[in-house]
């Protein structure tokens, strides 16, 4: 509830409306969160509140991250090889991690707070505000399923159950100005202060942004918790009790108010910091996937945000973290490997989608995978991990056969790693890659699914399996998407090539359009991941329906004949079997409402592959026994199906036309 002293804020424009009727407002970024200067000072009347001066940990510059080819390495070199002697001799000492050109950020002529605008206290006050009561706050945290989350689960908790403990008083159903604004002070103050990425005590690490001193970074984690929580939060866990919703229009307004205000955080916590740091890095990150849900995957806002988190990612020299020595795991490190190797892989999924060059290359990427390790062990003490550490195998996987949040991720980069090689072929300038390179990538792909963790492995009776959850299903799933999906891009390059065995190319577009549609068929058990149906059945499902329209409108091979082909669960592929199955694809693309992100490209594949069913169906049968000839169609010249290797939606655009097709 909003205290009559508070100015009303609107929470900005809000976009066109969704399937509900109710307008979600698409990410834009936070504009009301004003860059402090020293003419603030002057310029702003709020003087009942200030902010601290940027403070930055004097072992990082403003600079950030300066690789080999920079002119930073080269000085470094010059000053290892100058004494001590020479240091002292020209009255300067040489500091690790600060290199030659950079800012070292300091405090300015004495000036210790510089005052917020109008503008930002506004944003500061919002964001309180909107914080939910204990009890809501809580109950939406303990709903909340991410199978894309990239931060430990406990330390999260923590950090929500210090914000009440702490502060509490101040977040209560009527909450005071005064209150909240000395709130903004503390937070403001403890934002600028420095971060310690390295902190090898999790307490202490954990500390830093928690209780007394929680920060922006901290609130713009917890909103992202509650955002993607109140999407789903009629399809909770049945143990936990979230309050009864307000009404489904009045839940849709709450959940705009989170996302502007996880934009908000972000924007007050670069506001005070010139370098940014983990905490900033995975609110960055966690935007990308917000914006893919309600802008699309194909937005430039998500492609932007994804831009942005390679950027701070890449800033923080977080990719080039190599290990030196015997590596030592802390919950500080383990997090920033968790954060790379997410952030590469959403990459690729991303580019798997655009057909967009991908960021971030795997030939940069110098730090190794996370550790196997329940999140348990990163925050226990250091004997707890070392033994967690000591059973793990020589893969880095855990030994006991459990599947923890990261197991999912190490296992999916490894794939990523793959398609990134394959991306460098298909979408970089056509080079002299023989036959014999592609079906040595095939080969280490099919070795890496066979490699797969067991426990990641999926079996078709999983579905109707009692005892395996959503949290593993989904995942296992999701691996099976992945690795089909890796085979679809190099059996199309085999077919780039002229060497494409079409037979393996059909097989491999049914086996991902059938498992995409266990989403569609086991909806009820798979409520927990709703939200990303909207992306599965456009990433996975409709490039491969494609393959099949095609196949049934210009055949390619017998597929009845007694050797014909099978799919990856044994099942015999026939015309009735695709015709099944592309019924199946044309009622879950219809589900996708048009308003909602990805709405419209669902909408145009549902049109096509409707169109490939009624001209095949619809045929009227020869008296001389074999079908009509229903080639005599030139589809080629209304649909062009054979599509670049990763523009796997040219034929959905908008700007064509739909009204020269034959009715």
């Amino acid at each position: 509830m909003q205290s009559p002293n508070t100015p009303a804020r609107d929470p900005g424009q809000l976009g066109p409306p969704t399937s509900d009727g109710v307008p979600e407002q698409h990410l834009t970024g936070s504009t009301v969160v004003e860059q402090a200067t020293q003419a603030d000072q002057s310029a702003s009347g709020n003087d009942h509140i200030h902010l601290s001066s940027q403070t930055v940990n004097p072992e990082v510059t403003t600079s950030g991250h300066l690789g080999f080819n920079s002119f930073g390495d080269i000085y470094r070199e010059v000053g290892d090889s100058l004494s001590d002697h020479d240091n002292r001799a020209a009255g300067t000492s040489r500091t690790d991690g600060a290199t030659v050109g950079s800012t070292l950020a300091t405090p300015s002529n004495g000036i210790t707070e510089l005052p917020p605008s109008t503008t930002t206290l506004e944003t500061c006050l919002f964001v309180l505000q909107s914080i939910p009561t204990e009890d809501k706050g809580q109950a939406l945290f303990a709903a909340h399923f991410d199978p894309h989350d990239a931060f430990v689960r406990p330390v999260a908790q923590r950090a929500l159950d210090s914000l009440y403990a702490t502060y509490g008083s101040y977040l209560g159903t009527v909450r005071d100005d005064a209150q909240l604004s000395e709130l903004t002070r503390i937070l403001c103050a403890n934002t600028a202060k420095p971060f310690s990425e390295n902190e090898a005590d999790p307490e202490k690490w954990v500390a830093q942004f928690t209780g007394t001193n929680v920060r922006w970074e901290t609130l713009g984690i917890l909103y992202i918790y509650w955002e993607l929580s109140s999407r789903n939060n009629h399809l909770v866990r049945p143990e936990t009790k979230p309050p009864p919703p307000g009404g489904r229009v009045a839940a849709f307004r709450q959940r705009d108010v989170y996302r502007k205000c996880i934009n908000d955080c972000q924007a007050l916590a670069r506001r005070a910091t010139e370098v940014g740091n983990t905490l900033l890095l995975y609110v960055y990150w966690k935007r990308t996937i917000v914006a893919s849900i309600v802008s699309g995957d194909t937005s430039l806002s998500c492609w932007m945000y994804n831009g942005e988190a390679v950027s701070l990612m890449t800033f923080l020299g977080l990719h080039v973290n190599s290990n030196k020595g015997i590596y030592k795991p802390t919950l500080a490190s383990e997090i920033k490997r968790r954060l790379v190797y997410k952030i590469f892989v959403i990459d690729k999924v991303v580019s798997s989608i655009t057909g967009r060059p991908p960021l971030l290359s795997r030939r940069y990427m110098l730090t190794p995978p996370p550790l196997d390790l329940k999140d348990e062990y990163l925050v226990a003490d250091e004997e707890t991990l070392a033994r967690a550490v000591a059973s793990l195998d020589s893969n880095g996987y855990n030994t006991d056969g459990a599947a923890y949040s990261i197991t999912f991720w190490r296992a999916r980069a490894q794939l990523m790693i793959i398609r990134d090689e394959i991306f460098e072929i298909s979408l970089g300038v056509e080079g002299a890659t023989s036959a014999e390179t592609l079906y040595a990538l095939k080969s280490r792909e099919l070795q890496a699914a066979a490699d797969m963790p067991v426990v990641l492995q999926f079996r078709e009776a999983d579905v109707r399996d009692p005892d395996v959850s959503t949290d593993m299903l989904y995942p296992r799933i999701l691996m099976r998407l992945e690795h089909f999906q890796n085979l679809f891009f190099i059996e199309r390059l085999l077919r780039r090539h002229g060497c494409a065995n079409e037979k393996d190319l059909l097989a491999v577009s049914y086996d991902l359009t059938t498992t995409t549609m266990l989403f569609w068929t086991n909806m009820d058990g798979l409520a927990m991941v709703y939200e990303d149906f909207k992306w599965l059945v456009m990433a996975y499902a409709a490039p491969g329906g494609g393959i099949l329209c095609l196949e049934l409108l210009k055949p390619t091979v017998t597929l009845n004949e007694p050797n014909g082909i099978t799919s990856a669960n044994g099942e015999s592929v026939t015309r009735s079997s695709i015709v099944q199955l592309l019924s199946l694809l044309v009622g879950f693309l219809n589900w996708v409402s048009p308003k909602e992100a990805n709405g419209n490209i669902c909408a145009n594949c549902k049109v096509i592959v409707q169109r490939v069913l009624d001209q095949v169906l619809n045929v009227a049968p020869s008296r001389d026994g074999p079908l009509a000839d229903f080639l005599e169609w030139d589809f080629s010249t209304h649909l062009d199906f054979k599509f670049d290797l990763l523009d796997t939606f040219e034929w959905t655009r908008p700007e064509f036309s739909w009204t020269d097709l034959p009715p």
